[in-house]
């Protein structure tokens, strides 16, 4: 994994010091308000068995926090309810394995047409399961070591995970009041890149 973490600091491509993880959280959470609204849909959609009454209303809820709108038509146009909802649920089950197969997921849920690259799969994923799934798109690929395809988001969740341990261990503050997931590792990461969130290093 491209992750070292020495003296407080994250290393990987950039340099990051932990504590400046809460603020940076902070700043992604005031660009994307809706964050924790559509985690809640996520979390039932799944808890509730993927049912083909709610995939519409998921699928349009991330595509519309992800600030593509458009790209929930074209999903829920090439794709039935049905087979929205039996790629998802597939997704989540490989996640049940120990260690959980990340790439492997991923690849499930790009079986759906409509999806292209790993960014929008990724982001189906985060919201179903944001213990152990990040969001990867190209903002942060092209900052960070990581190959755009199955094996790179694989190795990035990997990271994170690691990141959110050391994040727990150094009694970093989660602005999201809840212990470090997977998710809001990266939606630091994801503000630090972006510039949501200026820091001092």
């Amino acid at each position: 994994m491209p992750l070292t973490i020495n003296q407080g600091r994250a290393h990987f491509g950039i340099e990051l010091p932990l504590a400046h993880f809460e603020g940076l959280a902070r700043a992604h959470l005031k660009a994307y308000p809706s964050t924790p609204v559509v985690e809640e849909k996520g979390r039932l959609f799944v808890e509730q068995g993927f049912r083909e009454s709610d995939a519409r209303a998921f699928v349009r809820a991330v595509c519309d926090w992800g600030g593509y709108s458009g790209i929930s038509g074209r999903i829920l146009n090439r794709n039935t309810p049905d087979l929205i909802c039996s790629s998802l649920k597939r997704a989540v089950q490989r996640l049940e394995t120990r260690p959980p197969d990340l790439a492997a997921t991923l690849s499930e849920v790009n079986t759906l047409k409509g999806l292209g690259t790993p960014s929008f799969a990724s982001k189906h994923l985060r919201f179903m399961r944001p213990a152990l799934c990040p969001v990867f798109d190209s903002m942060l690929q092209e900052a960070l070591p990581y190959s755009f395809d199955p094996q790179g988001y694989a190795m990035f969740a990997q990271d994170c995970t690691t990141l959110a341990q050391a994040l727990a261990q150094a009694k970093v503050r989660n602005p999201r009041e809840r212990i470090w997931l997977v998710a809001d590792v990266e939606a630091a990461l994801y503000a630090y890149v972006t510039e949501l969130g200026a820091v001092e290093s």
